[in-house]
């Protein structure tokens, strides 16, 4: 934990299960499911930039700081915690025509934003039992409680915010959006149109911001602290 009291903006994947008192691999496992998201360390991509002709681009350096790693790579990097792996791509970024060398980087180079990491600790400690945080008040999913407040959505959005909670009870949270948006027959285009009058709607529901969206709570079999 932080005994200075200091600002911190990212913790390790070890400081994190330190303050969540549980093995690195359930954080791994978070990873892997996307109820996380593991970044690079920026300092990693800030020195790899330094050592090559960019040098310190720092407008390139804030973008490649904010994607984070594609989901193989993670797999590859749990594989063996020893070895580093060359990193080819970050989002859409070419590592190789940017640096000199290629790009290496393991396990210990990845970091979990703290913001996130307060989101997700304020999201499990207050739900005490995770099926309880959805109550519903109409059976339609127009009107219900969600984390002790009443929300209310027109019919299409219910419509959409019950086939995730059916994904949900099913084992599968994550469904693509077009996906959805076919099971309801819906005319729109997006999930985000949908709700363009409804500015909640993103407490409901996830993006993991590559088409897939799931409602906003843990998986049920899921539980991190007592």
């Amino acid at each position: 934990m932080n005994d200075l009291n200091l600002p911190i903006a990212f913790l390790d994947i070890e400081d994190l299960a330190q303050r969540w008192k549980c093995r690195t691999s359930i954080i791994e496992a978070l990873a892997e499911t996307g109820e996380i998201r593991l970044y690079l360390r920026p300092a990693a991509i800030e020195i790899a930039l330094a050592r090559s002709q960019a040098g310190p681009c720092y407008d390139l350096l804030q973008k490649l700081s904010k994607l984070y790693i594609d989901h193989r790579y993670i797999y590859l990097m749990f594989k063996n915690k020893n070895q580093k792996i060359e990193i080819s791509h970050i989002g859409n970024y070419d590592m190789k025509t940017i640096l000199e060398a290629p790009f290496f980087v393991g396990f210990f180079d990845l970091v979990i934003p703290m913001e996130q990491v307060e989101n997700f600790e304020v999201l499990y400690r207050n739900i005490p039992h995770t099926d309880n945080a959805f109550e519903l008040i109409s059976d339609d999913f127009t009107c219900f409680i969600w984390c002790g407040q009443e929300y209310k959505f027109g019919e299409q959005q219910a419509k959409v915010i019950k086939r995730l909670w059916q994904a949900r009870e099913n084992g599968n949270p994550w469904m693509y959006g077009k996906r959805i948006l076919k099971d309801i027959d819906s005319t729109s285009d997006r999930i985000k149109d949908i709700f363009s009058h409804n500015k909640y709607w993103r407490r409901i529901i996830k993006s993991d911001q590559n088409g897939k969206y799931k409602l906003n709570l843990p998986p049920k079999q899921l539980s991190l602290f007592n």
